[in-house]
């Protein structure tokens, strides 16, 4: 019995494809992907953080915003009503936001010395994510840039990720966005118009 069970482990083992070669479910793309962007492709996992800390009423204390459940979805083919909070009433709150939300600290991309947020928003069905950046003004939030899509596959990106979405070079404000014409998504650069 020891025998069989030991010629049966050496011949998986003989079985097993070596460093380097395909087996028949490998497929090897010979053409190089052009690296076009510093935005990683989505990662495996759930990075769900939700909050995010920032001094985003100019008063010199690092303030905390996060995404609050409100009211739960009602069935499946309505969203769940979400609020972005503060841990300061000097900040108002956003109210009423249909579905769940990623929040992003942007650093301040329009030149009033506050930082920015930006929402990472999941759709209702399906893998097409939408993102919309918001700055603080004296009436409350605005929406200063987008909305625009982002395609997923279904896979969670990472908060690396999100970061990179939106970069300032040279007072110039830019964000990534993927091609939907094209088949892989690669993501390009492109100037991020800023509503005043």
């Amino acid at each position: 019995m020891n025998r069989l069970l030991l010629l049966c482990l050496i011949s998986l083992y003989a079985c097993q494809p070596r460093a380097g070669e395909n087996d028949e479910n490998t497929s090897v793309t010979t053409d190089p992907v052009p690296v076009v962007s510093p935005v990683p492709r989505p990662v495996s996992g759930p990075e769900a953080a939700t909050g995010i800390a920032g001094d985003f009423n100019g008063d010199g204390v690092i303030d905390t915003a996060w995404c609050e459940l409100v009211k739960q979805s009602p069935g499946p083919d309505e969203p769940g009503i979400y609020a972005l909070k503060f841990n300061t009433s000097l900040i108002p709150d956003m109210d009423s936001i249909d579905g769940f939300f990623r929040l992003i600290n942007e650093g301040d991309l329009n030149g009033d010395g506050l930082p920015e947020l930006s929402l990472f928003q999941s759709p209702l069905h399906g893998t097409v994510y939408s993102m919309t950046t918001w700055a603080l003004a004296t009436a409350g939030w605005k929406r200063i840039a987008g909305p625009w899509l982002i395609p997923t596959a279904g896979e969670y990106p990472s908060e690396e990720s999100l970061q990179n979405r939106i970069v300032l070079e040279n007072d110039t404000v830019y964000f990534w966005q993927e091609d939907m014409s094209d088949e892989h998504f690669i993501p390009q650069k492109h100037v991020l118009p800023l509503e005043k």
